[in-house]
């Protein structure tokens, strides 16, 4: 099929299309993905001057009053209880959230497995001293024994807890970040794809403004690794000018909630020379914060030497929000607001234990129940037996209660034990039960979304380019960078109509951002030649957005490629 260019300038409220038979059709599909933003006046804020209708004769009000008693909502308070350990916790209280969080440090993270084993181990064990002295606390005197009514002592190992408020401390800061982050990437990757192939809904349109063009390029070679060059929509993002961003280091998006660990993280990354993704809040000139998914990747060159760094950001503060894709704080914004904002009274535990005095610890609740009721009986040996392993179940089924079990023949009724040994098949994916229609990998596998294991990025392909009339390829994702690619011309790799490449040609030309379905080649010299003159090649759409330096003029391009979904 011919090729379609959907050209404009960025900023322009609607794309045009080509009228002739180049241009393809365009279809809305439905989408159930959540708004990536909010807006900055809800509908339902009051805001809208009253109606004739709706004016009291003897009222002085011009809009709706606003509801005394209304809470009303901060970004920076839920930035804090989405990065808490109060979070994690409520992870952990709940086997099929708990299931999908594991899943993803063992098949994503699998270095960070050790300290998960540790905290579940250490969590284990401090079960069984509960299980221990519970058992200890029933003990009944015996006849005259006199010892058997002294009091004992309950057993404690503070060592033991401290540790493992450590160890979930240590999951809550790194492991949850990089949960909910992953999280996010899967709503934002999809809705990158089809706001670039225009079959994003108009309502969903209005919530991912400046989408896939918040760009900033730094030089490390020089001293603070400043920016020095950034999209238009970077500057309208962050509401800073050009004068005051190139030449900074990016850090002045800080401020006081923002996440220190999230930017040590970022630092390391970058220092290792690798890719990295970091959920974390930003605030704008005016102060007012938002939640920046942002990635940063190294550029090399072809003697694999990084020479800059590239920075996309997105403003997913909408869905922190609706809680997107999150159940856990779903239901912990839920007991937040059940409390009217005293979190120091949540309905958590402990490792099992209620709070004293409202004592910050890090807390979860039993991983058994994911609504534990406060006035349910205690089961020491319930707790203690939902932390057993396999391994650990498969002796107890063996082994367990063989104190206790009477001689075979005098069994009256041997129906209730006669698969005693034999251990139940249990064939589901509890992680992939009771979804919320907005989580964003319900149509996915978890093991099918990560990429051979590796966190993947926003955005999977993409190139820089020089300014026209060069067009040279500079630097490439790793996806990308195939023999022939860097130092190649650009316009090398669009093949099929010569109307399309002579519209992204003259794009290029004007410094304007341009977004075109295209026949993407990736062959070389003469074979790149006949796939350009005989519509070869494969069917990508390209999101072109310019880089601007001090003067002005377009320092550098930033391209994202899609593949069109259609082949």
């Amino acid at each position: 099929s011919a090729a379609a260019l959907q050209f404009a300038k960025h900023n322009s409220p609607q794309s045009c299309r080509c009228s002739s038979a180049d241009s393809a059709m365009y279809v809305n599909a439905p989408s159930s993905l959540p708004a990536l933003q909010t807006r900055a006046v809800e509908e339902n804020d009051g805001l809208e001057p009253l109606a004739e209708e709706e004016i009291d004769p003897a009222s002085f009000d011009l809009v709706v009053p606003a509801h005394a008693h209304s809470k009303q909502y901060s970004l920076e308070i839920q930035s804090e209880l989405m990065f808490s350990s109060t979070h994690l916790a409520v992870i952990f209280e709940d086997p099929v959230l708990l299931q999908r969080f594991t899943n993803f440090i063992y098949q994503v993270r699998p270095r960070s497995v050790p300290i998960l084993q540790y905290y579940m181990d250490a969590f284990k064990a401090l079960r069984a001293i509960e299980y221990a002295n519970a058992i200890v606390s029933g003990l009944q005197s015996v006849g005259d024994l006199s010892y058997t009514s002294e009091s004992i002592d309950q057993t404690s190992n503070q060592a033991l807890r401290d540790r493992a408020d450590q160890a979930f401390q240590t999951l809550a800061n790194e492991e949850l970040p990089a949960f909910i982050t992953h999280t996010y990437i899967q709503t934002v990757s999809m809705t990158i794809k089809r706001r670039i192939a225009d079959t994003l809904p108009p309502h969903l349109r209005e919530m991912s403004e400046g989408l896939a063009e918040v760009f900033c390029l730094t030089d490390p070679a020089r001293p603070d690794n400043p920016i020095i060059f950034a999209s238009e929509e970077f500057h309208r993002t962050t509401q800073y000018g050009m004068s005051y961003v190139l030449g900074r280091n990016c850090r002045f998006l800080q401020g006081p909630k923002t996440n220190p660990f999230s930017v040590r993280r970022l630092r390391d990354k970058l220092k290792e020379g690798k890719e990295h993704c970091e959920t974390f809040l930003n605030y704008r000139r005016d102060g007012q914060p938002f939640m920046n998914l942002l990635m940063v990747a190294p550029l090399y060159d072809s003697r694999g030497i990084v020479r800059y760094h590239i920075g996309a950001q997105v403003d997913v503060s909408g869905l922190v929000k609706d809680c997107a894709g999150l159940e856990s704080l779903e239901r912990l914004m839920e007991r937040e607001n059940a409390a009217d904002g005293t979190s120091a009274h949540m309905p958590v535990r402990i490792h099992g234990h209620k709070p004293d005095g409202g004592k910050a610890n890090h807390t979860h609740g039993d991983a058994n129940n994911n609504n534990t009721n406060c006035n349910e009986e205690k089961d020491e040996f319930r707790d203690l037996a939902s932390m057993f392993s396999l391994g650990e179940l498969k002796t107890v089924r063996e082994h367990g209660g063989s104190m206790h079990r009477i001689n075979h023949s005098e069994l009256t009724d041997t129906e209730g034990i006669s698969n005693w040994n034999k251990p139940r098949v249990l064939i589901r994916d509890d992680a992939a039960m009771e979804r919320r229609g907005s989580d964003p990998v319900l149509s996915s596998s978890l093991g099918g979304s990560l990429g051979g294991g590796r966190l993947s990025g926003i955005y999977e392909h993409y190139l820089l380019v020089r300014p026209y009339p060069s067009l040279r390829v500079l630097f490439a994702s790793p996806s990308l960078r195939v023999p022939g690619m860097l130092q190649s011309n650009l316009m090398h790799r669009i093949g099929g109509s010569s109307k399309v490449r002579e519209a992204i040609a003259q794009a290029f030309a004007d410094g304007n951002g341009v977004t075109a379905k295209v026949r993407w080649i990736s062959g070389r010299g003469e074979q790149q030649q006949q796939q350009q003159n005989n519509v070869e090649g494969r069917g990508r759409w390209i999101h072109c957005t310019p880089l601007l330096g001090s003067n002005g003029t377009v320092g550098v391009w930033m391209i994202v490629l899609v593949d069109d979904e259609q082949e």
